[in-house]
């Protein structure tokens, strides 16, 4: 069985026009995000199809665990949306470890794959501090410019950025992203913008709690304890093997088949855990999230 999920739009500050031109989302100027695949009471993923048609992920998960082969975690694990960073979004890290559990949440991983950006455009991830009293010294002087790590990216890159790893993406980029379940964040800092009428709030000191020092590696590997991600074009009819706990995906680009569902780019998609191979066809670029 294949279903198919209603996005969910969230404008925001940092917000563009690319997820409405690039997608054709009947979405309006400003939408930052759209969360495909969300059991998340922020934004739930409803079924646009079939039998199942109006319920959402976290009912499915919570009354039919069937459908994704009895998978053993109580809460649904993942987040899959797009992000349109029309303008730079804020410094920030994400809890792990004690911090995650005082928040009530999951440690955040985020999986990202750039799908477009500007010339010249980058990312943030990690610091130059080697120690605490190094990355003090670096908030004291407010030389955040000398304390971030700036890689260049390109379309095509893709980057696993850990929970407690400071990071931003860079204005200008259109990304895919996969995280765990987590809507939790610290802004460690917001280039003194002005939104509303004044500076939206820092989280400085809970970010310090969780921010890992040193942090000077950079990874792109697309697996972690919960799920991994697998990007792959496809020009001729293809069969891949199912996985044991069903297999989430995006249409990237292009349009074609999957199990004989039609797809277009912007879909996002689930092949039940009952179906063994999953056959593609057209030419179609697409992210296939496996739960581990």
């Amino acid at each position: 069985m294949i279903l198919f999920f209603v996005p969910v739009f969230k404008e925001t500050m940092w917000g563009g026009s690319k997820l409405s031109s690039e997608f054709l989302y009947d979405c309006v100027e400003g939408t930052g995000e759209v969360w495909g695949i969300s059991a998340h009471p922020h934004g739930l993923s409803t079924v646009s199809n079939g039998l199942y048609q109006g319920k959402t992920i976290k009912e499915l998960w919570e009354k039919h665990r069937d459908l994704f082969g009895n998978h053993p975690l109580d809460d649904f694990p993942i987040l899959v949306k797009f992000i349109d960073a029309f303008d730079d979004l804020s410094i920030q890290v994400h809890p792990r470890g004690e911090q995650a559990l005082k928040e009530g949440t999951v440690a955040k991983d985020e999986f990202l794959y750039i799908l477009s950006c500007d010339p010249m455009t980058d990312i943030i991830i990690g610091h130059h501090a080697k120690n605490k009293a190094q990355f003090m010294n670096y908030i004291e002087r407010s030389d955040y410019h000398h304390l971030i790590r700036r890689i260049p990216i390109k379309k095509g890159d893709s980057f696993l950025i850990e929970a407690g790893t400071l990071h931003a993406i860079s204005k200008g980029t259109l990304f895919l992203e996969v995280e765990h379940s987590c809507d939790v964040g610290y802004r460690f800092y917001d280039y003194d913008r002005i939104y509303h009428g004044k500076k939206r709030p820092l989280q400085v000191r809970k970010a310090m709690n969780t921010v890992k020092i040193p942090d000077d590696e950079i990874k792109h590997n697309v697996e972690n304890e919960t799920f991994k991600v697998e990007i792959q074009q496809y020009n001729q009819a293809n069969t891949i093997m199912n996985g044991p706990y069903g297999t989430f995906f995006v249409i990237l680009d292009g349009e074609g088949q999957v199990n004989q569902s039609s797809c277009k780019k912007g879909d996002f998609g689930f092949v039940t855990s009952d179906e063994n191979e999953i056959n593609v066809s057209g030419a179609i670029q697409i992210a296939w999230i496996i739960l581990v």
